[in-house]
């Protein structure tokens, strides 16, 4: 029986663009690939492989930005007090996707990078990240381990 497929899950205050952020990423990424849940809080999807807050930075009206601010707070607080790591998406319209689908990408080619193609639409590089769910402490297959070392380490490595 095959896997199922990782879970990035979209997190954001109201008006922050969450659900149609997932709509767009649902066209950029095959389904075989990944399932994107739009979700009001973090332990709406417990699964998720990875999650995605929304950033502020979007209109918004005046009386509604106290709120805005305040839910996007809470949502962070929720996130810290479970421990789950989360990468914050800005931007508009398609420069928005982009920065998500890079933020996918980063996340999938620090643990597992696979030269088969098609995973990401939008994808030009000559090898292409896939998510995969882990289940390390049965694996011990030394080229992952090492590849998973690696890429933990280079993300440490501060740059000049």
């Amino acid at each position: 029986m095959p896997a199922a497929p990782p879970t990035i899950a979209l997190l954001g205050a109201p008006g922050t663009g969450a659900a149609a952020l997932a709509s767009d990423l649902q066209r950029h990424i095959t389904p075989h690939t990944a399932q994107i849940l739009c979700a009001a809080a973090p332990g709406d999807c417990p699964q998720a492989t990875l999650t995605l807050l929304m950033g502020l930075d979007l209109p918004c009206p005046p009386e509604q930005q106290h709120a805005r601010e305040a839910a996007d707070v809470h949502l962070r607080a929720a996130l810290a007090h479970t421990g789950r790591a989360y990468r914050v998406v800005y931007g508009q319209g398609e420069r928005r996707i982009e920065n998500a689908l890079t933020a996918i990408k980063n996340i999938a080619a620090s643990a597992y990078t696979t030269s088969t193609r098609g995973n990401f639409e939008s994808d030009s590089s000559p090898r292409t990240a896939r998510l995969r769910a882990w289940n390390c402490e049965k694996c011990s297959d030394p080229e992952c381990e090492h590849r998973l070392f690696t890429a933990l380490t280079a993300r440490h490595t501060p740059t000049t």
